[in-house]
């Protein structure tokens, strides 16, 4: 998908052509023809795998592009339900140590846990075979440290955060991982989040992934956004998953962003006044 972002962040940034002769004489806006002029452009991109060959896409366009990470938005929702358990009893998962890197500042700031509260998972590779080694890490002043305890399947919870997902294998493979630090025990609240549920764009590996989500039990639950509508759209109806609408997320940077222009205008305005 990085290269289909390259080339829709170019398509979208290129300006058009010049209308043709004999062509319109004035703009309704009263701003210029000759040279002619075009509004200023920002692209937003929400939750991108790789950011870096996106946001110089573009920039010989005269466009700017903005990244925006929806996890600690996620995670400030999530703690303002009335089920969260606290710190105490509250644990963060990564399928990776990529998404660890990606997101683990996130979780410090939003949920204030402990360092053996933001746990990830080591991929094991041979060959082409991708596996999840069957231990628990956790990071500490820049030292890496295997967890050694059990969860409390009555009381902890155990969120799992990752940026997009086809199959749902890793995630799903974490959440048994979580059952075996729980002692086997099915009753343990699991819960997974995706920026994006790719899932191949196949209505079939929806359907597989809502399967292995059920086979889990009802103590595990699926978040995701309607970034990708075509898949998003098979969970409606679905007792344990939830999608998010992303539009509200995207609403509150385009206020915050209006907001800081009107106090920066507002602030030229009065140093011109002094000045």
């Amino acid at each position: 998908d990085v290269p289909n972002a390259l080339y829709m962040a170019r398509l979208l940034a290129t300006p058009g052509s010049v209308p043709p002769l004999p062509g319109p004489n004035s703009s309704m806006d009263g701003m210029p023809l000759n040279p002619l002029w075009r509004p200023p452009l920002e692209l937003l991109f929400v939750e991108l795998h790789e950011e870096a060959p996106v946001a110089r896409s573009v920039s010989d366009l005269g466009a700017t592009i903005r990244m925006e990470r929806f996890v600690p938005y996620f995670l400030d929702k999530y703690k303002g339900k009335p089920t969260y358990p606290g710190k105490n009893n509250m644990y963060i998962l990564f399928p990776d140590h990529g998404a660890y890197d990606r997101y683990a500042t996130s979780v410090r700031e939003r949920l204030k846990l402990d360092w053996d509260h933001i746990l990830y998972i080591k991929k094991t590779r041979v060959g082409e075979s991708i596996g999840q080694e069957q231990k628990l890490f956790y990071e500490e002043d820049r030292t890496e440290n295997e967890k050694s305890d059990h969860f409390n399947g009555s009381k902890d919870h155990i969120l799992i955060i990752d940026d997009f997902t086809n199959s749902g294998g890793t995630l799903f493979g974490a959440v048994k991982l979580v059952k075996m630090y729980a002692g086997g025990s099915d009753s343990i609240n699991v819960s997974i989040f995706v920026s994006h549920l790719v899932a191949t764009y196949d209505p079939k590996t929806v359907d597989s992934l809502k399967e292995k989500l059920h086979e889990l039990g009802k103590q595990c639950r699926f978040f995701t956004t309607n970034s990708i509508p075509t898949t998003t759209d098979m969970l409606k109806g679905d007792d344990q998953a939830t999608v998010i609408d992303i539009s509200d997320f995207i609403a509150d940077i385009a206020a915050s962003a209006l907001t800081a222009q009107v106090r920066f205008t507002r602030w030229l305005k009065t140093v011109w006044k002094w000045g």
